[in-house]
């Protein structure tokens, strides 16, 4: 008997990712193929006209390609995830249709709250480490980032941030590079949400006098620094699983990118084409994150949202599982 074959699709704010793996005879996931395309869908959003008619087109392009990729496998279960700019976009429902028709994917659109927990499941799938006492997981997408505090193996606080990559470029980096005032602005901002972030953390039992000493990272921001801190030429998954950087290793990577020509940028290894811009304001993020919650080390994990939409489905976990509806 074949085993069965799933594929995972998340159409984010940036990137949409593609994650073909199979069901184990043990139930295990087996992962077979990733794909990812930067298209941008967050790319001149407003909140008036919503997403913008060139990036819903670059975005259904990515997705026609892995429709070919996936047609080319027999009996296979798609699962798609609208993520981050989708969630807020007037004419959301404009282009899940549109999709759709062209693609026949069906988009279901997560809430933060599921999107942090399925991110919490796909890490825990990556991460060498089975046991989790105490510890803060972040995903920095182009749209929002997903905090989750997690103690004694169970999730206690999770929370969905309106601050993501691609918003904070388009809103406070307007030169290139950034002029010092646009930089200082946007840390300001950051800063001033993430400090009653953590409010609210307090506020569900985190320690004001904190022990979490790592944080927990995926997504494209962060993988992209361990890439560029190994001067990496071509991304290598093992090599980034489970890769470690302090807070002070991060703070000189962003000094040395901020001042850069975006051109310029592009030539430091481990630096994927499209996100040149971006790398600024998803680095402040983590940044400000780690110095606001007091976390000095982060881990990066390889892994995230498109493993756990899969694992949701073949190997459910009460405690952190979103399941998908019809």
């Amino acid at each position: 008997m074949p085993l069965k074959r799933l594929a995972a699709i998340d159409v984010g704010s940036n990137t949409v990712r593609l994650l073909l793996a199979e069901q184990s005879e043990t139930g295990q996931l087996r992962p077979l193929r990733r794909e990812r395309i930067i298209s941008r869908l967050g790319g001149k959003y407003t909140k008036d006209t919503g997403l913008d008619s060139k990036a819903m087109e670059r975005t259904i392009e990515a997705l026609k390609n892995f429709q070919n990729i996936l047609a080319k496998e027999n009996d296979i279960q798609i699962i798609a995830a609208g993520t981050g700019v989708m969630r807020q976009a007037p004419n959301r429902e404009e282009f899940r249709n549109k999709v759709y028709r062209e693609t026949g994917i069906n988009l279901r659109i997560l809430t933060g709250e599921e999107e942090a927990a399925l991110m919490l499941k796909g890490i825990l799938w990556g991460w060498k480490e089975e046991k989790v006492q105490q510890c803060l997981f972040v995903d920095i997408g182009g749209w929002s980032t997903e905090i989750v505090w997690v103690q004694h193996q169970l999730p206690r606080h999770t929370q969905s941030v309106d601050l993501g990559a691609v918003a904070l470029c388009e809103k406070f980096l307007l030169n290139d590079p950034p002029r010092k005032r646009e930089e200082m602005r946007l840390n300001n901002y950051i800063k001033k949400i993430l400090t009653k972030v953590r409010a609210g953390f307090i506020s569900c039992g985190l320690p004001t006098a904190s022990s979490l000493s790592t944080l927990i990272g995926t997504a494209g921001t962060i993988t992209t620094l361990a890439a560029i801190d190994q001067k990496l030429a071509n991304y290598e998954p093992q090599k980034i699983n489970n890769y470690s950087l302090q807070l002070e290793q991060i703070k000189k990577i962003y000094a040395d990118l901020v001042f850069l020509p975006s051109k310029e940028r592009l030539k430091i290894p481990g630096l994927e084409k499209g996100r040149e811009d971006l790398i600024i304001a998803g680095t402040a993020i983590l940044i400000n994150l780690m110095e606001i919650f007091c976390i000095p080390r982060l881990i990066i994990v390889d892994s995230g949202l498109l493993e756990g939409i899969l694992l949701s489905e073949i190997s459910p976990r009460p405690s952190i599982t979103i399941k998908f509806g019809p």
